[in-house]
């Protein structure tokens, strides 16, 4: 790894996991950033396609880089929770992002998110993202304040993206954590992570450019697959985000952990197989009165939470209906 005087201004994280038809436009973005000083980790999470060879090809390219790419191998799948957590564990940058290796970043994006973070003495930089879709683009604002109860009220209510990939956090922030992500935990393992991290931030910046782009086609990424275990995966990062602010006891929160609570209510019952309907309908009742004041709800997904918790499932299952068909004839 580098020397202590080498220490690279930024640490970019990536995961890799069968993603062969995306990975070259990843890692060509990556490569030809205009930021000179960045650290590559790769990680290979027993990936079973040619990912990993497309990537040693496409980086052979980068001779200049060479020295700055370290590769992790993995003999069996852990998932991306365990791998988040490997990368973090070696990166020696000044501050961390991630990308997703079926995603890709603008040029310079990571020069202009760190000359930001020195700028302004940062501790977390948050930048704009470009949902890709196979017919359109749909650019995403994350418009922010710098005031940091604000910022982490915005994440918890769904405002913001509790993304990690448009979001360059101070490598030393990670040392507040007791712990970062818990493996096993690969869906909604971003949200578990994101909002402690804020927790401890003391300047935050808003970088108003969408630098990063975040695909829509892929139809094997995990966040397109919601089983019983993605489920159980949202009440557990519930229960993670739940219990940190509990135990920091401000009241400045409590507003915005019933609508993170509310919003993975929607999302469990929306995703819920017939036997768990029921169990899931019963979780946080607390929040069941927030449901036209959530801030992050569009008025449909409102009427369809008002529906499932008044035993209206059949009409909820119809408006559901016409809004996928509308969202997939433009997708």
């Amino acid at each position: 790894m580098c020397h202590p005087s080498d220490t690279p201004s930024v640490s970019v994280i990536v995961p890799i996991y069968n993603v062969e038809k995306y990975i070259t436009r990843c890692v060509r973005s990556l490569m030809e950033q205009t930021l000179n000083n960045i650290e590559y980790i790769f990680i290979n999470d027993c990936t079973p396609d040619k990912s990993m060879e497309i990537l040693q090809n496409t980086i052979a390219e980068y001779p200049q880089r060479q020295k700055h790419i370290h590769i992790l191998t993995f003999d069996e799948n852990h998932g991306s929770a365990f791998a988040r957590n490997s990368g973090i564990k070696v990166a020696t940058g000044e501050y961390i992002i991630h990308c997703d290796s079926d995603d890709w970043v603008e040029k310079d994006m990571y020069e202009k998110m760190y000359q930001k973070a020195v700028s302004q003495n940062a501790d977390i930089v948050i930048c704009d993202y470009v949902a890709e879709y196979s017919k359109k683009q749909v650019h995403h604002s994350q418009y922010t304040t710098t005031d940091k109860e604000d910022f982490v009220c915005n994440l918890l209510s769904g405002k913001l993206h509790n993304s990690m990939w448009n979001k360059l956090i101070r490598s030393e922030l990670y040392k507040q954590l007791d712990f970062t992500w818990k493996k096993g935990i690969n869906m909604w393992e971003d949200v578990s992570v994101i909002p402690r991290l804020a927790y401890y931030a003391q300047r935050i910046s808003y970088l108003p450019e969408s630098l990063y782009h975040y695909s829509q086609t892929n139809t094997s990424a995990y966040t397109k697959k919601w089983s019983l275990s993605s489920l159980e995966n949202v009440v557990s990062v519930v229960n993670i985000i739940n219990a940190f602010f509990e135990e920091k006891g401000d009241s400045c929160y409590q507003q915005a952990l019933l609508y993170f609570k509310l919003h993975a209510k929607y999302v469990l019952l929306h995703y819920a197989p017939p036997t768990k309907f029921k169990l899931y309908r019963t979780m946080f009742p607390e929040t069941n009165h927030l449901i036209f004041s959530h801030p992050a709800f569009p008025f449909y997904s409102k009427i369809i939470m008002w529906c499932w918790l008044h035993s209206c499932k059949q009409i909820a299952s119809i408006i559901l209906f016409v809004i996928a068909t509308i969202k997939n004839t433009t997708r």
